[in-house]
């Protein structure tokens, strides 16, 4: 899970581990970094163990490669959705995206005034970088639940999928790279189509929906 520090990463982790709401704003203390919870989901049950990266650079070298990336950010707070789309691009870069999902989460939309990330925003990035998009707030409980249930849906989609694909798989790597230039131009020009228009194609609707790729 990566963020900025003040975005909810830690109350969003605890909140996954409990169902009654929690004081979201007071930050908790003596949390581990590494914390694990079991979902049920179509009938199988699996174990998602949630670690929170506060340095990318000196953990993510040291780490196992993750079965998907939550990026988070806070609505209310524009520097740190800006360095939600410095994580997304660094991953991209890195070539870590490929095979493994990335959820694009924006917390805190129970804060409606203070709000100066639209969801707009966050969907155009999103789906830059093909990763999901959902808005939560951990303070009242608002999709916290259906975020950990997509999350566990997403992981297990992708690996449906890279099964299918193995065959073709020259193929897809030559269609997924971009340069990080070239991305940042396809949110750009996503941004004044859909300013333009006024409308949303499949793909960027598609984007809220976790429970398809």
């Amino acid at each position: 899970m990566l963020g900025t520090r003040g975005v909810g990463k830690t109350a969003l982790i605890s909140q996954f581990m409990t169902s009654e709401c929690i004081n979201a704003y007071d930050r908790p203390k003596d949390v581990p970094s590494e914390q694990s919870v079991f979902v049920m989901l179509n009938g199988e049950e699996s174990e998602l163990k949630f670690l929170n990266i506060t340095n990318f650079k000196t953990e993510m070298e040291k780490m196992p490669l993750p079965d998907a990336y939550v990026v988070m950010y806070s609505v209310i707070d524009k520097a740190s959705f800006q360095r939600a789309e410095e994580y997304l691009a660094r991953l991209h870069d890195q070539d870590l995206l490929r095979g493994r999902p990335a959820i694009l989460v924006g917390n805190k939309v129970d804060l409606v005034r203070s709000r100066v990330v639209s969801p707009q925003d966050g969907k155009c990035l999103a789906c830059t970088y093909r990763a999901k998009f959902i808005e939560v707030s951990v303070g009242i409980n608002h999709n916290v639940d259906e975020l950990l249930v997509g999350i566990l849906n997403q992981i297990r989609l992708k690996v449906v999928q890279a099964n299918q694909e193995n065959r073709g798989s020259s193929e897809g790597s030559a269609h997924w790279y971009k340069s990080r230039g070239v991305v940042r131009a396809s949110m750009k020009a996503r941004q004044m189509l859909t300013w333009l228009f006024g409308k949303e194609d499949s793909k960027f609707k598609n984007c809220e929906n976790l429970h398809v790729l």
